[in-house]
């Protein structure tokens, strides 16, 4: 019989731990003659400590494990197993609840029937436990939950009597996050995903008088848990990497085919084959030629904070990370253009997240004054549909909220400035509290530069209006293409209309559900166009093929500019997430 380690987590339980321990050692005397009991004792108020501690010292086979603060039961099961020296790894709750006859059947499931895991259970149809309606009906409610969205084959996932091969628990216990009640729970369904054998079986149950359990705020809580394991084995890769790329890609798709069907495929179709190729191409040469206009702007906004690089290197880079949020949902892509900041020059975190996040306030609020200058260049002719409004307002809400708080962290910054460095030089122990400090720090000085000042914001949003009239033309350009619409292109309406249209669905972008807004984008355009008398089926084929060229010329751009950077696609993609660690 392999040597056998038994856990009594205690908690205030002076007026029984000693003969617990008692009967727990007279019952594993006759199971094996290699054993200790270790009492898990979890920041004790009422003497427990001070009679384990009697215990440990009056018996050899006694351990006593003591925190001065109350760890948790899972806490104080993984410190105590970890400080086990038994290939069987038992544990039992203190109550004795469970008849300590099922003792050996419970050791012999893992040490000579070849169980990973085996655990007493309250709930099988064999069972014989008594115990208050208002637990039962909610342990059972409870496991039955378990069994639904965990997947889990066991009947009774809370009873404290179980026991656990060694090396398999070793395995799983640093994957269990949960450290209170849910410990055994989050245990027993990992062990099963994984494929390790687990073993339940009825035993004979009483109620041991009082829980530790409170039943409304731990029930409430582990409720949560297991929506949070649910999450976590059955869907967080579905939106996580690759997963996430498919899904996304995937609703991209179903919604142009959902559009395109709605509207008719078969006259989508016949509007492309009427397209000027000619028009089209002068557009997509309107859409590169504004391409440098950006490195320019981020070349300004860098140089304001005393980083000078070439044009070429800047526009290159925003060419990768654009193409990577083509390709990436919720514009992470933008976290690519950090990595190449900081592997090709070496610049910090803070100062190209900085510069970063004052591009896109600066492209929202270019968006906002072009949607709104459009909205009144089109109101005569047509009221604006709720949504419409309602973005608009959401971009000029968000920018002035921007403002707002960064006028006030800086005034902030500047007056505590001479206290922070005080401070500094007083603390220097790098603390993760000073670090988040400083950097926050330097985050908000770096975007007050840009953002705050006159000069520089009158600049930056000059160049932004600038990119995005050009963006906005590109796609006149292609609603022009199709000439024998009898759309009065040089009517101040339509010109009008194009750039609310442009400019509603590029504020759409900011919701991030498909990569590069493919889909979303389409029919938001579709939506103003048809609001302004252009047929839908005109709509969508103007949208769809205005949003290929964008889409198209930034991934042509992005492949050139990595490899006159000497990258790779894969590695600027896996870098997202690494990125953010960096920081």
């Amino acid at each position: 019989m392999p040597s056998v380690s038994v856990v009594l987590p205690a908690y205030n339980e002076a007026a029984r731990i000693e003969n617990t321990v008692l009967i727990t050692a007279e019952t594993l005397s006759k199971i094996t003659h290699s054993f200790e009991i270790i009492i898990a004792e979890d920041g004790s108020t009422d003497g427990t400590d001070r009679i384990a501690s009697s215990l440990s010292e009056k018996f050899p086979y006694v351990k006593h494990l003591h925190s001065d603060e109350r760890q948790g039961r899972g806490r104080a099961l993984n410190r105590a197993f970890k400080a086990a020296s038994g290939e069987v790894l038992c544990y039992i709750d203190v109550d004795l609840a469970t008849d300590m006859s099922y003792l050996e059947k419970l050791v012999r499931a893992v040490s000579t029937d070849g169980y990973d895991f085996a655990t007493g259970s309250r709930m099988m149809p064999e069972s014989d436990a008594k115990r208050p309606f208002k637990r039962e009906f909610a342990s059972r409610g409870y496991n039955s939950l378990v069994r639904l969205f965990l997947h889990s084959k066991l009947y009774d996932h809370q009873c404290g009597f179980k026991a656990f091969r060694r090396g398999a628990l070793f395995e799983l216990m640093d994957e269990i996050e949960n450290q209170h009640w849910f410990w055994d729970t989050e245990l027993l369904v990992r062990a099963q995903n994984r494929g390790y054998s687990v073993l339940e079986f009825p035993v004979y149950w009483r109620h041991g008088g009082t829980s530790k359990v409170n039943f409304a705020k731990d029930i409430v809580g582990m409720g949560s848990e297991i929506f949070r394991l649910w999450w976590e084995l059955f869907f967080q890769g579905l939106f996580s990497g690759k997963g996430k790329i498919f899904l996304t890609a995937f609703l991209a798709l179903l919604i142009l085919a959902l559009a395109a069907t709605f509207l008719g495929a078969s006259e989508v179709l016949e509007n492309i084959k009427q397209a000027s190729i000619s028009t089209l191409a002068l557009a997509s040469l309107v859409y590169f030629a504004s391409w440098p206009l950006r490195g320019i702007r981020f070349q300004q906004i860098l140089s304001r904070l005393g980083n000078h690089y070439g044009l070429g290197f800047l526009t290159g880079s925003i060419f990768i990370s654009q193409s990577a949020n083509v390709v990436l949902p919720a514009r992470i892509g933008d976290l690519s253009r950090m990595y190449i900041l900081k592997k090709s020059k070496d610049l910090a975190y803070t100062t190209s997240l900085s510069s970063l996040t004052v591009e896109r306030v600066f492209d929202i609020i270019a968006i906002t004054l072009i949607a709104a200058l459009a909205s009144s260049g089109v109101a005569a002719r047509l009221d604006l549909a709720s949504w419409m409004e309602s973005l608009i307002r959401f971009s000029g809400i968000a920018v002035l909220l921007f403002f707002a708080v960064l006028f006030a962290l800086s005034f902030r910054e500047r007056r505590s400035k001479k206290g922070d460095k005080e401070k500094a030089f007083n603390n220097s122990s790098g603390e993760p509290l000073n670090k988040i400090k400083e950097f926050a720090s330097t985050f908000i000085h770096q975007m007050s530069v840009v953002a705050v000042r006159p000069g520089a914001f009158l600049a930056v949003v000059a160049s932004s209006i600038l990119i995005w009239g050009m963006d906005i033309f590109t796609c006149y350009l292609v609603l022009k293409a199709f000439p024998a619409t009898g759309v009065d292109m040089s009517s101040t309406f339509t010109i009008s209309l194009v750039f609310l249209a442009v400019a509603l669905g590029t504020i759409a972008k900011t919701f991030p559900i498909t990569p590069g807004a493919i889909g979303t984008y389409e029919v938001a355009l579709t939506a103003v166009f048809g609001l302004g008398g252009i047929k839908p089926e005109l709509g969508f084929t103007v949208a769809v093929l205005d949003h290929i060229i964008k889409n198209s010329i930034t991934l042509l751009g992005g492949g050139l500019s990595l490899s006159e950077l000497g990258l790779r696609w894969r590695e600027v993609l896996s870098t997202n997430t690494d990125t953010l660690k960096g920081m």
